[in-house]
Formats: C-alpha cells, sequence, structure tokens
C-alpha cells in the first residue's frame, strides 16, 4: 500500500499535521499475540483512532466450559485479524433488532454464538506508543438477555476524551445466569466473564497505550448494574479505579434473585430435561443445541437475574451495602428523568398502556417491581403513593411510568449514591433531561428522556463516522452536549471528578443530597425526588418493621389474628378482624331465642375470612348489589352468623382510645350482611375503630307469636348484644367503649331508631345516626301472630296453639328455613311490642321522650323510591309511566282507608292524568310516606327532648348508576352508602363498578369527615366544612351533594299535609259520614 498523507493546510500560514501514516496496518503486539486493526477519524476530530476488533479475553464458553467460570485466552501465532466485530453473545435476534430500530440505531450486526467473550478496543495511541491514557471500560446493557460489543462505538469518545474505550461481551440469558443456587450451576457466568475481561485489560492494556492504573468502568442499565456489583465483588478489587453506573444499580431489586432454583426448573421443564436434581438439571441444559438455546431464549417464562453465589457475590447487595463492604472508589451515578418513559414500559406494561391503565393493573405490576410479593397491603401503599386517589387512566398511565422508573432506577440509584457517599468515597450524581430528537420524534408526547436516552451522548453519536449509523440528524445545541457530556465523563476518567474548564460546576453528593440536572442546559439541584425517596426507604421500611407479623390482638375470649388494609389516599395501615364471633351460635335450641354471650376459644382464631351471612335468599341479595352498582364476593348463608368485622388504624396492645362506629346494615330485615360493607376507609380517613355487625334476618330474626313462646326481635336482641361485646372488648383493638356511635341505614337506620328507645341498650352506646330509615315508618311494628300462622300454615306446622307453632318453627330444617326466605321478602317479618325490647308503643315512647338523650344525626334521600325500592313495589313497566289505578293500588299496601287512599291522590296527583307524572308523584308519595314523613316526625320528638340534632338530605346521584338507572332517578334509597364509606378509595373486596368522579371523591372525603366529626364530638361540623346548623325552630337541615348547601323545613308542605291538613280532612270526612248516617 501507498504512501497515504492527509494534510490540513491552513490558508494562514504553513501548518502542517499529519494525522496518519498508513506505511503499515495498525498492527499492535500482546501478550498473547500480535493484532492487526483499522483507524479512522470522527467528524469534528482529526485524530486518528485505531480499533481492533474482536479481541479474544477468554477461551470460548463452550462444551465443558458452558456454564463454567470463563478461562484465560490461548495465545495465537501471526497476526489475527481484529477487523471485523464479534458474534454476539446467544440471544434473540429479532427482539434485538427490533430494539435497535425504535432507538434510531443502525446497524449490521453479526450472527450469534456461543463463541462471544471478545472486546473492541479504541485508542489514539498509534502502536507501540506508551501514551499510558486513561482506559474508559463500557458495559453494556440489555436486560442481562441482549447486547453487544457491536452496538456501542468508541471512537468518537476515545478522539474527543484522548482515552483508550474498550467494549466487552459477555454471556447472557440463560448461558449467563443459569443457576441452580448450587455447586452444580453457581451462576453469574456473566458477571465472571466481566471480571476476566478487566483482568485481560490489567495484563495487556498497556500495548494500546491504555494505563492499567486508570481504568474507569461504565455501564448502561443491566451495564449499571454490573458496575455497582463489581464494585461490590471480592473478585474485581484492584481491576480498576474509578466506576459509573448509568440507568442501574446492585440495589435494583428486580434483576437480583435469593432463590434461582425455581427459575432453572423452569428451564428445565421448557427445555423438555429431567428436573427431579440439580445434578440432572444441569446435565441436560450442557447438552441442549444452539437451536435449543435461541428457542428457550425466546420463552417469556425465563427471567435472568443475578443471584448470590457465595463467590462473585459473597453476601446479599443490601448486607455489603449496609456494612460499606465493597470497593470504595469515586463514582458517578445517575438516571434519565423518564426511566419507564416508554421503551420498558412496553415490557413490563399490559397491551394497549399508552392509552391508558387501570389500578388494577398498576398493582399486578408492582410485585415485579418490589419484593415481599406477599405483602399485598404494601403494594397498596405504594399504589397509593403515586396514584392517590385517582381513576383516570391517563393519570395512573403516568403515575405508573414514574413509579415503575422511581422503583427500580431512581430510588436504587439515590440508595447506592447514599452508601457510598456514606462510606466517604466522592460521588457525583446526575439526571440526564434531553431526549434525542430523532428519537423523540418517534415516542408520544408524554414521554420525556426515555431509559437509555443519555447513551447518544455519552458516547459522541452526534460525530460518528463508523460502522454504526443514526437514523436522523442531531442539532447544534445537541452537539454541544455530546461535547459536554463526553466531557464530564472523560474528565471524571482521568481524574475522579467530572469537572473542568468550560462545564458548569457539578456539585459532590453530600448531604443535601446534591445532583446535576443535564440537558440543552446543566442545572445543579438537591434531594431528587426526595419525597418518593424518603416514602420508600423510610415510610415503608417503618411500617414493615412494625407490621412484621400479621395483627394479633388479645381479647378476654381469646387471641384474633387478623391483616393489612389500606385506603387510597392514606399512607395508614388499618388492622381488619373479620369474623369475630359475639355470641355463640343461634342454632338448636337456641334458635328462636335470645343470643347468649360467646365462648373463649384456645389459640389464635384466624380473623382474616369474611363470615357466613345469615339465612337469607341469596340470590336477591346478589340481585341488590348489582343495582347498587357494587361487586363482591358474597359468602354462603348460615344459621351461624352472629360476627363482626372490625377496622381499626391502632396497632395491637396500643391504648389509643378511638372512637367507635357500629354499622347496622339495612336490608328489610331479611337480607343484609358485614361482608357487603367495608370500614376500612372510613377507619382510616377519620382515625375511628369501625364495627359492622350481623344480626338474625327474616324468619329466625323477627318470627313471633308476640307472647313467651316466641317474642320475636331475636334481631334487635343480637344488636343488643354485639354492642355489650363492643363494651366488653373494643378497648383491645384501640376503641373507647365511652364513645360508641351507632350508624345504620333503612332497616339499620330503623335499628338505631329503635335502640334509643329500648331499655336493654342503657348505656352502650352515645351517639346515633339514622339513615333513610327510623322507627316510626308506616307498619314496623305490628301484630305478629298472622305472618306467624301463616308461616306456620306454609311450613305444614300445627296452628292451633301458639306454642305448637313456635316449637315446629323452632324445629324446621334448615334447607326448609332457607326456602322460606326465599318466599318471603323484605320487610314481611315485622318488630313486635315484646316488653322486653320494646317495652310500649314506639309513639308512646316518643310522646313521653321515654328514650335516650343523645345526639342524633337523621336524614332521607331526595329520591327514596327512585329506581330501587321503586321496582319492588311498582307494577311492571312503572318507569315508563303508572295511571292512577295503578298509583292508589301501591298506596294500599301502606293505607287501606279508601278515603285516605283518594285524600292522597287528590293531593300528590292534582287533576294529572300524565302517566309519566303520575310515576313521579309515586316516586314521591313512597317517599314522604315510607321515610321523609317519619323521619322528620321522629326529628321533632328527638328535637323537643332538647337534645341536639342534625338532619340532612342527601342529594346526589352516584355517577356510578349513569347506565343502571334512568336519568330521572335522583339519589335513591341506599345512595349515600358508597360515600359514607369512601368507597371511592377502597383497596377491599367490594368494588364499584365504575371509578368516581374527583368531585365524588371530594364528597366521600366530606361525608366521613361530618359522620366522623360526630362520632368524635357529637357535632358534624369542623374544619375546613360548610357548617351543618342544628335542626331547630325553623327546621334547619343541610343538603349534601356535590356542593353543602343549608336549607329549612324540609318537605315542609308535604309534612303539613300528612300530619295536620290529611287527619283534619279525615276528620272532616268521618264527620260528615256520621251526620249522613244519623
Amino acid at each position: 500500500m501507498g504512501r497515504l498523507t492527509l494534510i490540513f493546510c491552513s490558508l494562514i500560514g504553513a501548518n502542517f499535521i499529519i494525522l496518519a501514516s498508513g506505511n503499515d496496518e495498525a498492527v499492535v503486539q500482546t501478550k498473547l499475540g500480535a493484532l492487526k486493526g483499522t483507524h479512522s477519524t470522527a467528524t469534528g476530530k482529526d485524530t486518528i483512532i485505531y480499533s481492533y476488533l474482536g479481541v479474544p479475553f477468554a477461551k470460548p464458553p463452550v462444551g465443558p466450559l458452558r456454564l463454567a467460570p470463563p478461562q484465560p485466552a490461548e495465545a495465537w501465532e501471526g497476526v489475527r485479524d481484529a477487523t471485523k466485530q464479534p458474534y454476539m453473545c446467544m440471544q434473540d435476534v429479532q427482539l434485538f433488532g427490533d430494539i435497535l430500530e425504535k432507538f434510531c440505531i443502525i446497524v449490521e450486526f453479526p450472527d450469534v454464538s456461543e463463541d462471544c467473550l471478545y472486546l473492541n478496543i479504541y485508542t489514539p495511541s498509534k502502536p507501540g506508543e506508551l501514551a499510558k491514557l486513561p482506559v474508559m471500560f463500557f458495559i453494556h446493557g440489555g436486560g442481562l438477555s441482549f447486547g453487544s460489543a457491536s452496538l456501542t462505538d468508541g471512537q468518537v469518545l476515545a478522539a474527543y476524551q484522548n482515552v483508550v474505550v474498550v467494549v466487552i461481551q459477555y454471556r447472557l440469558g440463560l448461558l449467563g445466569f443459569f443457576s441452580t443456587g448450587d455447586e452444580h450451576a453457581p451462576g453469574n457466568y456473566g458477571l465472571l466473564d466481566q471480571v476476566a475481561a478487566l483482568q485481560w485489560v490489567q495484563e495487556n492494556i498497556h500495548s494500546f497505550g491504555g494505563d492499567p492504573g486508570l481504568v474507569t468502568i461504565f455501564g448502561e442499565s443491566a451495564g449499571g448494574v454490573s458496575v455497582s456489583l463489581q464494585i461490590l465483588s471480592p473478585l474485581s478489587t484492584g481491576l480498576y479505579r474509578y466506576a459509573i453506573a448509568e440507568s442501574g444499580t446492585a440495589a435494583m431489586e428486580a434483576i437480583m434473585t435469593t432463590n434461582p432454583l425455581p427459575a432453572a426448573q423452569t428451564v428445565a421443564n421448557v427445555s423438555g430435561c429431567n428436573w427431579s436434581s440439580t445434578k440432572t438439571i444441569v446435565d441436560c441444559i450442557m447438552k441442549l443445541t444452539k437451536e435449543d438455546l435461541l428457542r428457550i431464549g425466546k420463552t417469556n417464562e425465563i427471567l435472568t437475574a443475578v443471584t448470590m453465589d457465595g463467590h462473585f457475590l459473597p453476601k446479599s447487595v443490601e448486607e455489603l451495602l449496609q456494612n460499606k463492604e465493597f470497593n470504595k472508589v469515586p463514582l458517578i451515578t445517575g438516571v434519565t428523568d423518564d426511566e419507564c418513559g416508554y421503551s420498558l414500559p412496553n415490557f413490563i406494561a399490559p397491551p394497549g398502556w399508552i392509552d391508558g391503565m387501570g389500578r388494577e393493573e398498576v398493582l399486578s405490576s408492582i410485585p415485579f417491581l418490589f419484593s415481599d410479593v406477599g405483602e399485598k397491603w404494601v403494594h397498596e401503599l405504594v399504589a397509593n403513593e403515586y396514584l392517590g386517589t385517582t381513576d383516570d387512566r391517563i393519570k395512573i398511565r403516568d403515575a405508573f411510568r414514574e413509579m415503575s422508573g422511581d422503583l427500580m432506577f431512581n430510588i436504587p440509584t439515590r440508595k447506592v449514591a447514599k452508601h457510598h457517599k456514606d462510606s466517604g468515597a466522592p460521588v457525583y450524581m446526575y439526571e440526564f433531561q434531553h431526549s434525542f430528537n430523532g428519537y423523540q420524534k418517534k415516542l408520544p408526547s408524554f414521554v420525556g428522556s426515555d431509559h437509555g436516552s443519555e447513551l447518544y451522548f455519552v458516547f459522541g453519536y452526534c460525530f460518528l463516522s463508523g460502522h454504526v449509523k443514526i437514523a436522523g440528524g442531531f442539532t447544534e445545541e445537541e452537539n454541544e452536549l455530546c461535547r459536554i457530556m463526553m466531557a464530564y465523563w472523560g474528565n471524571f476518567a482521568r481524574t475522579g471528578s467530572p469537572n473542568g474548564p468550560g462545564l458548569t460546576p457539578w456539585p459532590e453528593h453530600g448531604a443535601e443530597a446534591e445532583y446535576l440536572g443535564i440537558g440543552l442546559e446543566q442545572k445543579p439541584g438537591k434531594n431528587l425526588k426526595g419525597k418518593h425517596y424518603k416514602f420508600i426507604t423510610e415510610t415503608i421500611p417503618q411500617m414493615r418493621r412494625e407490621k412484621k407479623n400479621e395483627p394479633v390482638v388479645h381479647t378476654k375470649l381469646g387471641s384474633l389474628k387478623g391483616e393489612y388494609m389500606t385506603a387510597r389516599g392514606k399512607d395508614i395501615v388499618i388492622h381488619s378482624y373479620l369474623g369475630v364471633p359475639f355470641a355463640k351460635p343461634p342454632v338448636g335450641h337456641l334458635r328462636l331465642a335470645p343470643p347468649q354471650p360467646a365462648e373463649a376459644w384456645e389459640g389464635v382464631r384466624e380473623a382474616t375470612k369474611q363470615p357466613y351471612m345469615c339465612i337469607q335468599n341469596r340470590q336477591e341479595f346478589i340481585y341488590i348489589c348489582g343495582n347498587l352498582s357494587i361487586s363482591l364476593e358474597v359468602p354462603e348463608v348460615s344459621e351461624d352468623c352472629l360476627y363482626l368485622n372490625i377496622y381499626t388504624p391502632a396497632k395491637p396492645k396500643e391504648n389509643a382510645n378511638l372512637p367507635v362506629m357500629v354499622w347496622i346494615h339495612g336490608g328489610g330485615l331479611s337480607l343484609g350482611s358485614a361482608s357487603a360493607y367495608d370500614g376500612s376507609v372510613l377507619s382510616a380517613y377519620e382515625n375511628v375503630v369501625v364495627v359492622l355487625i350481623q344480626y338474625r334476618l327474616g324468619l329466625l330474626g323477627f318470627f313471633s307469636t308476640g307472647d313467651e313462646h316466641a317474642p320475636g326481635n331475636y334481631g334487635l336482641l343480637d344488636q343488643v348484644a354485639a354492642l355489650q361485646w363492643v363494651q366488653e372488648n373494643i378497648h383491645s383493638f384501640g376503641g373507647d367503649p365511652g364513645s360508641v356511635t351507632i350508624f345504620g341505614e333503612s332497616a339499620g337506620g330503623i335499628s338505631v331508631s329503635l335502640l334509643l328507645l329500648s331499655p336493654l341498650s342503657a348505656g352502650l352506646f352515645h351517639r346515633a345516626i339514622a339513615e333513610s330509615g327510623c322507627a316510626l315508618m308506616n307498619g314496623v311494628v305490628k301484630d305478629p301472630l298472622p305472618i306467624a300462622q301463616q308461616v306456620a300454615n306454609v311450613s305444614g306446622c300445627d296452628i292451633s296453639s301458639t306454642q305448637i307453632m313456635a316449637e315446629c318453627v323452632r324445629n324446621l330444617p334448615t334447607e326448609q328455613v332457607v326456602m322460606l326466605s326465599q318466599q318471603y321478602r323484605m320487610m314481611h317479618f315485622v318488630l313486635t311490642e315484646d316488653k322486653h325490647f320494646l317495652p310500649k308503643p314506639v309513639e308512646k315512647l316518643l310522646q313521653n321522650q321515654e328514650f335516650y338523650k343523645m345526639p342524633l344525626l337523621i336524614g332521607v334521600n331526595n329520591d327514596e323510591f327512585g329506581w330501587l325500592l321503586g321496582n319492588f313495589l311498582g307494577p311492571p313497566g312503572w318507569a315508563d309511566g303508572m295511571d292512577i289505578e295503578q298509583f292508589k293500588s301501591i298506596i294500599g299496601f301502606f293505607v287501606h282507608d279508601p278515603l285516605v287512599i283518594q285524600l292522597l291522590a287528590d293531593e300528590y296527583l292534582g287533576s294529572s292524568v300524565d302517566q309519566i307524572k303520575i310515576r313521579d308523584s309515586y316516586r314521591e308519595i313512597m317517599g314522604d310516606i315510607a321515610f321523609n314523613i317519619p323521619a322528620l316526625k321522629l326529628t321533632k320528638f328527638h328535637k323537643a327532648a332538647g337534645v341536639p340534632v342534625y338532619l340532612y338530605q342527601f342529594q346526589h346521584r352516584p355517577s356510578l348508576h349513569q347506565n343502571s338507572k334512568p336519568s330521572f332517578v335522583q339519589s335513591d334509597h341506599a345512595d349515600e352508602l358508597p360515600i359514607v364509606f369512601g368507597s371511592c378509595f377502597a383497596n377491599s373486596h367490594i368494588k364499584l363498578n365504575a371509578p368516581c368522579t374527583v368531585e365524588e371523591k371530594e364528597l366521600c372525603r366530606t361525608m366521613m369527615a361530618y359522620w366522623g366529626n360526630f362520632a368524635r364530638t357529637g357535632s358534624p361540623n369542623g374544619p375546613g366544612l360548610t357548617p351543618w346548623p342544628e335542626y331547630g325552630e325553623e327546621a334547619e337541615y343541610l343538603g349534601i351533594g356535590l356542593e353543602q348547601k343549608p336549607g329549612k323545613n324540609l318537605k315542609a308542605e308535604r309534612y303539613a299535609f300528612m300530619t295536620e291538613k290529611l287527619p283534619e280532612l279525615i276528620r272532616s270526612a268521618q264527620e260528615k259520614q256520621e251526620h249522613l248516617e244519623l
């Protein structure tokens, strides 16, 4: 080859610079033999770079060397050609190519082979020149599963920073990290390959002008993890001087395993290997063909991970870091500002994630990102930290990206930086904040600086002129960023500090967690991702320490083991105890008898499952749940059902003395259960203990002959027994037995109102809330004998005496009782004036003020018969309109006098014959008769007794009913329940069938605050809430909806008609009739 001289002639002066002398090829002598390379230049630099490709640093790891530590490379004779890229280590080439294309990288990459332990060297030093240049040793990323030296061109960095760049390969995937966790396959072969490459550099790099005493190891992603692991490994001591870990550290939990055997068994299974022992597995893997390996490598079930092998990694990463057992070298470490912006979510997020994600999808991904897979409550807290209470799928997607970036990269990086700083080693931390414009154009607009985005600039790809090409051009600002980033990295490789002339000062990571934001502008900052870092590294570990085991609480009757729960929007943990017995099972001779105290038990009772429901029509219960737009697993029914569920923010043994809220469910005294509610959110948001009770229903709860043989009201006696249990035991759960609020809805509201009247509940509670139901509801208390006779007759019982009837019903088979529950619907069985629980008629007790004088919160919804109950009583097709006869017929269920029926029709219908108006009048009158007027009457009685009363009307139609109820329905019966219990924020067994709106979430907070304040103080009022006026002379109340509006004289005209005008009209009509008869 003739003499080639490239001369640059300056028009000013006669400066001649010889860039290359090509008389001889680029041939270098090493200990193992001679290498012939190539030379080239980088755009913008005249420096000649000598490249030596495919240099072997270990024997080919084939045959008996498969799944074995690397062995030193053998010498060769003559001059070895080092001008071609080496084979890539075994990997999925198609996947690798797809990734490169997305990153705008154009490169012809070689075939794959087990024979792949080679490195590429780029040096500005001429052959034979002892330049003693800094050496930058790069470890590629790729999840330990793909990547190669051929992807990375080191010539630009070598030219611009006057350093020797070494790019290595190491075994990947199964061949690099397969492990059985014992001597047969210890694993970590890829990491041992990296050590072998570093040893080769120590012995040979001087031949390429490099200084073996000035080696910087640097890597990105899995390469950053590798760098961080090399710092921890005793095997690499003395093999390098500085380290740079980009977007990956040893603290990444997702890439580590403490038990590699299950993955090894999965590989064996996929491979058709006998996996009866680790030896048979390894023997089989050793015999797999290249085709087998490539096929297995494409299997999604195979996860590549680093293991604690006792050799490369002698202890766990956490232990080595905590004990400062690592090489204390200067360290640069950092992340991009959107690590999980796009490329990685395509691997870990569900299909279609770009268009939005749901909360459950995020929760299902957390075990992959976070350790302790079994700790569901931890995962919920982590999701809560990032998602808050939003249901917006786009916001959830973006929160998922941030959370994934934090858990996989940002927080592990901060942890490692802190451990190194605390050891006294200099640490420089960065956040890369720019995305190459060509790549950015391929990304959705929401993506920031994605994983790997800094590599374009670290290697100066703006100035490439080699085998790697970038689709799209760099801007001048990006060219400058390339120069700056290479300068920082090069300075660090020279001196252990990135700082140098003309660069924005990079602060050392110290007490204020300083870092440098690197982008088109460089901006120093402090405490990167500080809030989330503190939550993950301090708050969560503290909670884990406190909750090392399941919560166990000790009561008078025995110990209970519960479980942990969380609520969206709160970072506290709730302790739940489910299925706690408060009475003996009411079976056998205890059927149709007052409840008996529960018996003690030995050992620790499991309290993590929902109790059986009391006997009821289970299918109707499921139907109603559907009508309420909730989904839940419904327990089976049983006579053994006297249990309660407890939710408390108090730790076991903590004397918190919190207010207690005891919930009594509705369901027409025939349906319902504790499992249909979740008290965790109300408990978390209001710092109260919530108790959900069950009581006998239907025939078993309210059958009565009206005498001593079956006095009835057993369900109400169960409620008293539950309240007695609370008095005796709730302190064990952090509750204050002196501050108990009973609250209930519908039949539960009736129960609350009746408990206020019963002498049996004296001293058992201190405040009361009755929602959409009270003791004055028409037909609640009446003569039970006709119903008892009807049931006995249907059951084949002799009805000749009440004693015979009672005995017969007491002995009915359970199956027959279940069948009867399906036959008799809500409110069929009634309450009775038993002279025990209820000593006198309700009206008389109220008139005589023979009730407990305590604060009362009571209210109704503005469309109580809007749909749920409207369907229960309305004729088929009623929603499309009703006629007058249908209207009158339904009123006849409650009012039997034709005269009264006509008077009511005149009041509510007037002269209208419009079927839609009649339908709407049906909804109004039924709501008035059943709920509004009784509630207003009761309110006046309590107010007259001098106790504080707070009246409300709930006025919001939940958005989850948008598609399940007609548009004319307003706030239907029970619509306040998801709001009172904060269901918008639940992480429990109960799921709403549609997400809450932002406004509804605020309504949840508001309503829980009102209820919680009332439970604490006897007044619903508190900071930040619309003042709720006490009920007084002007019949004040609060309208509760998306806005709270105080009002006066709720339903005043209808109330006046029902309580004053209607009785007068009836008297007048009766007098007229009597006169006519005379």
